[in-house]
């Protein structure tokens, strides 16, 4: 299993840098009849750092590949510990609020399979509602197995 994020270049423009402190990624299980076991799997991500600005567009950064036992799950969370972002304009920090939750998203990993997730993430200038400013959301996602996009989120 991979999993992989982006920026979705709303605000992104504004920082000379946004490094995420990367937590944990946490999947979960479909419950199915056993909704008792609605434990998240937690997975380390392989790095612990990343500049979110050299990523928009098509570029992505893989922050988890390895093995996950095959099953059904139906959500995925990505875990920011901290934010450290410097504008572009004054060369000063700035706070970024993190909005991530977890993401509903059914998918499977097979034996043998491949099975890669790229979490589109955003950051939103909301400076003008006050008290709000930079905030750090999901956008959406893409969802691919053995090499074939089976799920996009917005479509297009």
């Amino acid at each position: 299993m991979e999993v992989r994020i982006k920026d979705h270049r709303e605000a992104i423009g504004d920082f000379s840098r946004l490094t995420l402190k990367l937590g944990k990624i946490a999947i979960s299980p479909r419950a199915g009849l056993a909704f008792w076991k609605t434990d998240w799997r937690e997975l380390t991500p392989s790095l612990q750092t990343i500049d979110l600005t050299h990523y928009t567009g098509k570029k992505s950064a893989a922050i988890y590949t390895g093995m996950v036992n095959s099953g059904t799950f139906d959500a995925i969370q990505l875990k920011v510990d901290g934010i450290e972002a410097i504008l572009k304009k004054n060369h000063s920090q700035v706070p970024v609020k993190n909005l991530l939750t977890p993401i509903k998203l059914s998918f499977a990993v097979e034996p043998m399979g491949k099975t890669v997730i790229i979490l589109d993430l955003v950051v939103f200038d909301m400076s003008d509602h006050p008290p709000r400013g930079y905030e750090l959301g999901v956008k959406g996602y893409q969802l691919f197995v053995n090499g074939k996009l089976l799920d996009k989120v917005p479509p297009g």
